[in-house]
Order: C-alpha cells, then structure tokens, then sequence
C-alpha cells in the first residue's frame, strides 16, 4: 500500500487533458510540495536554533553567576572571619602576658604573707602600747592591704580577660571552619554547572556560526537571482537575522581613554582600570590580576579610585546610592538579575564593561541586550 506521502503526490500530478499536459511550471510546483510532505524533508531553522541555544547558555550563565556571587559572600565572610580570628589571638597573647605578670606579683603577696605570719603583725601593730604607733601602723597595714587588693583585682582581671578571648577565638575558628566547609561544598556545585555551561557554550557557538553561514548563503543567492532576472527588478531579500554572536576569543587591544567625558576624576580612574582589564578571561571568585568575575572586576575598578566595594553584586547595591536607568553617567554600575546576580561598570551611550561568564573574556556589551535589568548604582 502506497504511503500517505505517495497517494498526495499522485494526486497532484498534473492532469492530462487530450494527450496534453499542464505546463511544466505546474508540474514543478506539485513536485514540489509532494517532496516537503515527505519526511526528514523540513530543517529546523539555524537562526531558531541559535536563539534556542543561547537561552540555554544565558540561562546556564545565570544560574551559575547566582551561585558564584554567594560563593563571593562566603568568601567575604571567610576573610571577615580569620582577620577576626588573627585579632584575638593577638588578644590572647597579650592577655596572657598580663596574667603572667600579676601572677608573679600574686605570687609575692602571698610569699611576703606567710614569711611576714599575717595576723600576727596585724595584732602586734593594734595592740602596741605607744598608741601614735599603733595608729601609724594601722594606716600602713591598710595601704598595704588596699594596694596588694589592686594587684589581685588587676591578677582577677587578666585571668578573665584570657578566658574570654579564648572563648571567642574557639567560637571564631568554628565559624571558619563551618565556612570552608560550605564553599568547598558550594565550588563543587559551581564546577559541576560550569560544565553544563561550557557544553551549552560550545552548542551555541556552533549554532550561531551555522545561522550566520545560512544568512550569508541566502543573501548571496538572491543577488544572484537579481543579477540573473533580466528586466524585471527585484529586491533584495533580508537576510535572515542571527542570534547574537558567543564571544570566546579574545577581544582585540582596546585603547584605553586617558579621559572619560562626563566622569570625574575618580569615575574616570575607576573605568580606566576597567578598559585596561578588557580581554582578559572570566574566572568565578576572582579579583585580578590576570582573571576577574563580574563583581571582582567591579570591585579591582572601584579600588583603583580609592572606593571599598565588596566582593559580590547584591552587596555592591546595597551600599551604594542609587540612580535611575535614565540618570546613567560613566563609571555607575549596573545590575542584573533578581536576585542581583551580575554587574558591570558604565561606560556611556548604552554600554558597559563586563566579566560575564565562564569561557567568555571581559568584553563591553550592551544594556539594550539584556532583558535582565535590575538597577544601577553610584560609588
């Protein structure tokens, strides 16, 4: 039994009327349409393809930069916690030459008491018989008395000024501890999406270099057609329109501006440093010199303008002012994501300087691409 596909193409064959057929252009058209009934004969779109495959890579590229900015936070933390923890320890030795030194004074009150027989000289001194020096005595017994009291306070003092900086040394290297167990925990989970990422990458890359290929091909064929089409005009067909080009080579040298129009003088260092980081490689939680991550990258531009900035996106918002989209100057950083995940710094007319995923290189890009938008803020 013939095939679905078969019965339609018989049934679009042309008719024959009186031993003529119809015209060959009919013939070609029913041909046409029986062979893209068939199956396998219809391709996918490579420009549809390239879009799809670079929402997967967005989407990979944002789960993983959601996770490398709390990776960032903990490392913040981390290194919160052992200057923390350097400090007590610090106040630890110092507390414990305190509590070495009142002890050999303790040490010597309580030698001098029991040489000296201790209430006995007290007793002596009260019940001597000449009363002017009973008085004398009396108030040199109390002076001693009231002064080795200061010397066991201060003793009492250190010792407990110890304890309580070892307790919170002890509570302090818990912290740590529990912390680097967490990021060691949070950086094999980031490897493991990082190479979901870099396959989708590689997927994308290749499906963006198909569509512009078919692009270029289509617009090729239709100015030969024009060419070929004697007296009659044609217009030349738009080529289809490819997904946004992956960036994985390095960009090329970039002349860094010596000045930066509509930047002060700390803007204009902070985006120097920023030009001057362009092309260099994408790599999670660091901060230069030779990689960045996107926060990094902010924070190495800021500090070169003599501004602190923390290492990670959410945190960089929410210590510094804010601006409206439309209020943008150069050297303003900009956010994506909710919750923020990414930044960049401005660079004026629509672009902005980003460290923007694992196999990509700091690159300058434009707002207008991101459909991501969360806010921007001044340092």
């Amino acid at each position: 039994m013939a095939s679905p596909q078969f019965d339609r193409a018989l049934v679009l064959r042309p008719r024959i009327a009186g031993r003529r057929a119809v015209g060959p252009v009919a013939a070609l058209a029913a041909i046409f349409v029986a062979v893209t009934l068939l199956p396998g004969a219809a391709h996918a779109d490579p420009t549809v393809e390239a879009g799809a495959a670079q929402a997967q890579l967005q989407a990979l590229s944002d789960k993983a930069e959601i996770l490398v900015e709390k990776y960032d936070a903990g490392q913040d933390q981390l290194s919160a916690a052992q200057v923390l923890l350097t400090a007590q320890h610090e106040a630890i030795t110092v507390a414990q030459r305190t509590v070495d030194t009142t002890q050999l004074t303790v040490d010597a009150i309580a030698s001098a008491a029991y040489k000296s027989g201790g209430l006995q000289n007290v007793a002596s001194v009260l019940l001597a018989p000449n009363p002017q020096l009973a008085l004398q005595g009396a108030d040199t017994l109390a002076r001693l008395a009231a002064d080795r009291g200061r010397q066991l306070a201060q003793a009492t003092t250190a010792r407990n000024a110890l304890a309580q900086a070892q307790a919170s040394a002890v509570q302090t290297l818990a912290g740590v501890q529990a912390l680097q167990a967490s990021l060691a925990g949070q950086q094999k989970t980031i490897d493991a999406l990082i190479s979901k990422q870099q396959s989708a990458l590689k997927v994308a890359q290749a499906a963006n270099a198909a569509a512009t290929a078919v692009a270029s091909d289509v617009s090729k064929t239709e100015v030969s057609r024009g060419k070929t089409r004697v007296g009659l005009t044609v217009p030349k067909a738009a080529a289809p329109k490819a997904a946004a080009p992956v960036q994985s080579a390095p960009v090329q040298a970039v002349v860094v501006p010596t000045a930066v129009s509509g930047a002060d003088s700390r803007a204009a260092a902070a985006l120097r440093y920023a030009y001057a980081q362009l092309g260099k490689a994408y790599r999670y939680g660091a901060s230069g010199a030779r990689t960045f991550d996107c926060s990094g990258l902010t924070m190495k531009a800021w500090a070169a303008a003599g501004v602190a900035l923390g290492h990670n996106a959410a945190g960089q918002y929410g210590s510094t002012r804010h601006v409206a989209r439309n209020a943008l100057q150069p050297g303003d950083l900009v956010y994506f994501g909710r919750p923020i995940h990414h930044v960049g710094i401005y660079i004026g007319a629509g672009q902005f300087i980003e460290a923007p995923y694992t196999g990509a290189q700091i690159r300058v890009s434009n707002l207008s691409n991101r459909h991501d938008y969360a806010g921007a803020s001044r340092p």
